[in-house]
C-alpha cells in the first residue's frame, strides 16, 4: 500500500511521543462497550520461532496467508529471499550483511491468527472479500525447520492448511485526513483448528511503554519472533504505536504482551525512500556500497512507527462470538484448561449473545461436563429463572448424572423449581422409580410433604407402583402413612388395590407405629 508524503508527514506530527507517566493498565477483559511498509528499530531482534521460549502456543495459533497461484498439483513453490531481492534490484547488485534469512523460502503474503478454533483475524488490507478469501489458503507451523527442497519446493501437511468459509468481520477505511484507518478482518475457517487461540483485550487500553511482541512471517519467510519492542504512543482512538521490528508479510500478525493477551493487530510501519523516491520499509539501494541494505531506524520518534489496529475496536459481535466459541469448543472437549483461560471473560454466561445461541450450563449438561457446570453457576445460578432451574434438574435428571444433579443443588438451585410444572421434581422421581434421584432431591431439601391434584402424597404414588425401597426412603422422612387421597384412600389401601401385597402390610405397620 502506498503513502503520500502528505500522510506521512501528518503521522509523524500526530505520532511524536511526548514524556509523561506510565498510565495504570485497565483490567482488560470486561465486556465490548464498557500491504504496508515497516523496518527495523535499531538492532534487528528477529528470531526463528523455535527460539522463541515459553511462546510455543501462540506460534502455534500464528497462520501464513498463501496464494493458491503458488500451489501447482498440491505442491506449493516459493521464491527463495535472496532471489525476491534480486528480482527487484538485479543479480548483480550485492546484498549486505545485515539483510539475514536469505535463503529461506519466502512464500507468505501476510500473517493471521487464531481468536478461537475456526475464527482468524488478519489485517483488512491482507483480506477485504471473499473474492480475495477464496484465491488464498492459511498455512500453520511454517517454519524454518520445513524442507525447502532444491530451494523451490515446500511440504505442508493438509492438516496445517485452512480455506476460509466466511468473512464475519472485514474494514479498511482509509482516512489519510485523520492520520488513521481502520484495517481489520475476522473469518471463519472452513473448519475447526484443535490449536489454542490467542486470548484478547475487549477493555480497557493497551499500556504505554509496555513491553510487546509479535509473531509473523516478514517478506513471507517462516515465522519469525519480534521480541524487544514497546508501546510508544497509545493516544490514538482506534490504534496504537510501536518500536517493532517487522516488514511486509507481519500484516495481520498479533501483537501481545509478555503474558500472551493480544493487544492489536499490526498493520502498518515505518519506511524510507529508495533510490528512485519509491517508499520501502525492508530493503533499500545504498549507493556508496553499491548493496542493498536492511532498512534500519534508531528511533520511533521520527517515523510513522509500526501500527497496530487495536482489538477492543473490532466489532463487539466479532469478539463476543470469538469468547463464545472457545468456550463452547472447551465444554463440548472437556477440555479444563482451555475452559480455565476463556472463563476470565465471565460477564459471556448472562450475555444477550449466549442468551440466543444457547445458555452454557445447558451445554454441560449435554456433554457430561460437571467440571464447567460448577464453574458456570457460581456465576450464573443467581439470576436462573424457576423455569429455567427446572429445566436444568430435569436434563440432569434424564441422563441420570446424579453427579451433575448434585453441583445444581449445591449451586443452590431449588430441588423443588418449575411452579407451572405438573409435578415437582421429586414426585416426577418417585413415580419413576428412580431411588438415586429421590434421595438426592430429599437430601437436597425437596419438600416431602407436597400432594398431587388428587391429594395423593409421596406414599400414595410409591405404593401404586410398589415400590418397597422408596416407600422405605419416604417413611425414614416422615412422610404420612395416614392421608388420604381424594377417594379417601390411604397410601396401604392404593398398594392393596394395586395388588402389592407386601407393601400394604408394610405402610399399615408404619401407619400403627409398628415397624
Amino acid at each position: 500500500m502506498k503513502y503520500s508524503l502528505s500522510f506521512l508527514l501528518l503521522l509523524t506530527s500526530l505520532l511524536t511521543v511526548n514524556a509523561q507517566d506510565q498510565k495504570i493498565i485497565e483490567y482488560p477483559f470486561n465486556e465490548p462497550g464498557s500491504e504496508p511498509s515497516r523496518g527495523v528499530f535499531g538492532e534487528d531482534d528477529r528470531k526463528e520461532i523455535k527460539d522463541a521460549e515459553g511462546y510455543k502456543d501462540f506460534a502455534r495459533a500464528t497462520a501464513v496467508m498463501v496464494s493458491k497461484r503458488n500451489i501447482y498439483n498440491n505442491e506449493f513453490y516459493s521464491w527463495s529471499l535472496r532471489e525476491k531481492i534480486q528480482n527487484k534490484y538485479g543479480k548483480e547488485v550485492k546484498i549486505s550483511e545485515d539483510v539475514r534469512f536469505l535463503d529461506q523460502p519466502a512464500i507468505g503474503s501476510c500473517s493471521g491468527f487464531l481468536i478461537a478454533p475456526d475464527i482468524l483475524v488478519t489485517a483488512g488490507h491482507c483480506i477485504n472479500s471473499m473474492e480475495e478469501a477464496e484465491n488464498v489458503v492459511w498455512i500453520f507451523d511454517y517454519t524454518n525447520d520445513m524442507k525447502f527442497i532444491n530451494n523451490r519446493k515446500l511440504e505442508f501437511d493438509p492438516e496445517n492448511i485452512f480455506e476460509v468459509e466466511s468473512i464475519i468481520t472485514s474494514k479498511l477505511d482509509d482516512d489519510t485526513d485523520k492520520g488513521y484507518e481502520d484495517d481489520y478482518a475476522v473469518l471463519k475457517l472452513k473448519r475447526k483448528s484443535t490449536r489454542a487461540p490467542y486470548r484478547f483485550r475487549t477493555s480497557g487500553s493497551v499500556l504505554e511503554g509496555g513491553a510487546i511482541n509479535t509473531i509473523g512471517s516478514p517478506k513471507g519467510l517462516p515465522l519469525k519472533f519480534s521480541t524487544n519492542a514497546t508501546v510508544v504512543d497509545n493516544s490514538p482512538n482506534t490504534w496504537f504505536k510501536s518500536d517493532i521490528d517487522s516488514f511486509p508479510g507481519n500484516s495481520g500478525g498479533p501483537v501481545f504482551d509478555q503474558d500472551g493477551f493480544l493487544e492489536g493487530i499490526l498493520v502498518r510501519g515505518a519506511v524510507t525512500y529508495d533510490d528512485d523516491w519509491s517508499l520501502t520499509g525492508d530493503y533499500y539501494y545504498d549507493s556508496s556500497c553499491n548493496c542493498i541494505k536492511t532498512v534500519t531506524w534508531q528511533s520511533v520518534r521520527y517515523t510513522a512507527g509500526c501500527q497496530a489496529h487495536r482489538i477492543t475496536k473490532i466489532p463487539p459481535h466479532a469478539l463476543i462470538t470469538a469468547i463464545y466459541s472457545n468456550i463452547e469448543y472447551a465444554i463440548t472437549n472437556s477440555l479444563k484448561e482451555r475452559f480455565d483461560s476463556w472463563e476470565i471473560y465471565n460477564w459471556i454466561f448472562n450475555h444477550k449473545y449466549t442468551q440466543d445461541n444457547g445458555r452454557f450450563e445447558n451445554l454441560a449438561l449435554n456433554y457430561s461436563n460437571t467440571y464447567a457446570l460448577k464453574s458456570i453457576l457460581e456465576l450464573t445460578a443467581e439470576k436462573i429463572s424457576d423455569s429455567y432451574a427446572r429445566e436444568l434438574i430435569n436434563k440432569a435428571i434424564n441422563s441420570n448424572n446424579i453427579e451433575a444433579l448434585e453441583v445444581l443443588l449445591e449451586a443452590e438451585l431449588l430441588a423443588d423449581a418449575g411452579m407451572k410444572s405438573k409435578y415437582t421434581a421429586l414426585q416426577k422421581a418417585i413415580i419413576d422409580g428412580n431411588i438415586d434421584v429421590a434421595e438426592t432431591l430429599i437430601n437436597y431439601g425437596a419438600d416431602v410433604k407436597v400432594k398431587t391434584s388428587s391429594n395423593e402424597n409421596l406414599l400414595h404414588i410409591a405404593a401404586k407402583n410398589g415400590n418397597m425401597e422408596l416407600a422405605k426412603l419416604l417413611v425414614k422422612n416422615k412422610v404420612s402413612a395416614k392421608a388420604k387421597n381424594n377417594k379417601k384412600l390411604r397410601p396401604e389401601k392404593v398398594a392393596k388395590k394395586a395388588g402389592h401385597k407386601s407393601l400394604a402390610k408394610f405402610l399399615k405397620r408404619y401407619r400403627k407405629g409398628k415397624l
